[in-house]
């Protein structure tokens, strides 16, 4: 009777019992843990085609085309290549360019935001699989992402070039109006500053403001179209022989005073950041010869950094663009600051200790054997250029602006 009670109460084996329970209790969370996993990371991927997507496209609104908003457009067409190149889950997202590529409003109440929307999910026929739900009857699952991307107007930059030149201006002197043209000359001041009587009907400077481009360049009309400013070739010359020739700068002491420092100013960024409004000092001496040779000639010149890159006539609708270079944005695509010939004088006649940047242009130099200027020039083309955003700076209205920054709103 012993042995078979015995028998009865034996518990060896009841362990394997709570292991078999166990481990069906740790695959079920396993595989609970792997659809949450995989959910995630493919919302996470989402996100990163939507965003990818709408800064793409915004980079296309500035720089491209920002009137043209059909699904043949630049800003639809970058959108949709950048979205689709990032995966989600190991697979192409559905995007659809009439769709999910769409233009709101942003949230200044400005028009150059684009947005996009991904999606993995059984409504687009591309759902994410479930491992764990197929015990309970789900076999898939979807994802989805938004992001809203904004090209807007800057107002400052970290890689000023030691150029001051003089905005475009208003010509009243000889004729009455007349045309402002690359050789045209400010006529209302002596060489040295001061206001020459003869000139009865002087030329007038109007800078840009937030609402107005003034008398100064504009990349782009009021419908964000490219003006006939972009692409402009225009002659940068050291305004010794006449300070208020068109295309005449003066040299800047950026960072430090000296013909080195102005040089390796020319030759990369001067990591110091430069605005719209801030007083910049104008540098002394003879510094014609370091401007060849941080442009030109030194083997680390802006023209050997990236010698393939050359201006083509033919891109954005024959307004020229930027072909053959080895960087997304080319080191030759410089910011130049612009100057008042009315600070100008000011500064020449000992009223001013500097002059203001009434604007910052982008500028293309050109490089031999395209051009072949003289120790003194610089030759180059007005073009859009990234750029910051800083407070404190003045503002420039989208029309005047030719730096350009891009963001992600929503």
């Amino acid at each position: 009777m012993k042995a078979m009670t015995d028998r009865y109460i034996d518990d060896r084996g009841a362990i394997l019992v709570h292991v078999a329970v166990g481990l069906l209790m740790l695959t079920a969370l396993s595989a609970f843990a792997i659809d949450f996993g995989l959910f995630w990371l493919g919302r996470r991927q989402a996100q990163n085609s939507a965003d990818a997507g709408a800064l793409a496209g915004a980079i296309a609104l500035g720089f491209d085309n920002g009137s043209d908003k059909s699904d043949t457009g630049p800003a639809k067409r970058s959108a949709y290549t950048a979205a689709l190149d990032n995966l989600v889950g190991g697979q192409v997202p559905a995007v659809n360019i009439t769709t999910d590529i769409t233009f709101p409003v942003c949230p200044d109440g400005t028009s150059t935001c684009i947005r996009v929307d991904v999606y993995r999910d059984a409504a687009h026929g591309n759902a994410l699989p479930m491992f764990a739900g197929n015990l309970v009857g789900l076999g898939s699952q979807g994802v989805r992402a938004t992001a809203t991307a904004q090209a807007m107007s800057g107002n400052a930059t970290e890689c000023l070039k030691p150029w001051a030149l003089l905005d475009r201006w208003e010509e009243f002197w000889p004729v009455d109006p007349g045309t402002w043209t690359t050789s045209s000359t400010f006529d209302k001041y002596k060489n040295n500053g001061t206001l020459d009587p003869k000139i009865t009907t002087p030329d007038v400077y109007i800078p840009p403001t937030a609402s107005s481009p003034g008398s100064g360049f504009a990349p782009v009309d009021s419908s964000g179209n490219l003006t006939a400013d972009y692409g402009l070739e225009l002659t940068l010359k050291t305004g010794s022989a006449n300070l208020f020739n068109a295309g005449s700068f003066q040299a800047l002491d950026l960072v430090c005073p000296g013909g080195a420092c102005y040089e390796a100013a020319i030759k990369s960024c001067v990591n110091v950041t430069n605005f719209i409004g801030q007083t910049v000092t104008l540098e002394t001496g003879n510094i014609t010869g370091k401007t060849k040779q941080g442009t030109y000639s030194d083997p680390n010149s802006l023209c050997k950094q990236d010698p393939g890159a050359s201006w083509n006539p033919s891109l954005n609708g024959g307004h020229g663009g930027v072909a053959g270079s080895a960087f997304d944005i080319s080191p030759r695509v410089v910011a130049i600051p612009l100057i008042s010939p009315d600070a100008l004088a000011l500064a020449k006649n000992g009223k001013a200790t500097g002059v203001p940047i009434e604007n910052i242009m982008g500028m293309f130099i050109e490089c031999p054997p395209a051009v072949n200027p003289p120790s003194d020039t610089v030759i180059g083309r007005l073009m859009l250029s990234p750029g910051d955003k800083v407070t404190g700076g003045s503002n420039v209205g989208p029309q005047s602006s030719f730096l350009k920054v891009f963001a992600l709103v929503r």
